[in-house]
């Protein structure tokens, strides 16, 4: 029998086989962690919490603002990006990416992998 993590990992799963992805999470928008997968140590509970935090804000901020939601927000560093996607009301896919890995096909693999999100969760 399959269940909902084995979905969702499977989807994380796929979602990595694309750029340079470090980490992926997929967590509620209260910043719970549904599943995640990381090639490095991290802490995942306070990863998914910080940035549903994160997202939230900046949702909330574009809203004020211009009255859309965004769909994904990006955080840059020298040599990261970190990115939540909607994937419906109910969940956000993070993911922590090498800057040298294509942000623009792991920005289309992400809309992809949030449709399928948002039809399970």
């Amino acid at each position: 029998m399959v269940t909902l993590k084995d979905m969702l990992e499977d989807i994380l799963t796929e979602l990595e086989s694309v750029g340079d992805i470090r980490l992926s999470a997929i967590i509620s928008r209260h910043g719970l962690l549904m599943v995640s997968k990381a090639t490095q140590d991290s802490d995942s509970e306070a990863f998914a919490a910080l940035t549903a935090t994160l997202h939230m804000s900046a949702e909330s901020t574009t809203k004020r603002l211009s009255q859309e939601v965004p769909r994904s927000i990006i955080v840059e560093t020298d040599e990261h990006s970190l990115i939540t996607y909607a994937a419906g009301p109910n969940a956000l896919i993070v993911v922590m990416a090498s800057n040298e890995g294509g942000l623009g096909l792991i920005l289309n693999e992400l809309k992809k992998a949030a449709e399928k999100v948002k039809e399970i969760v």
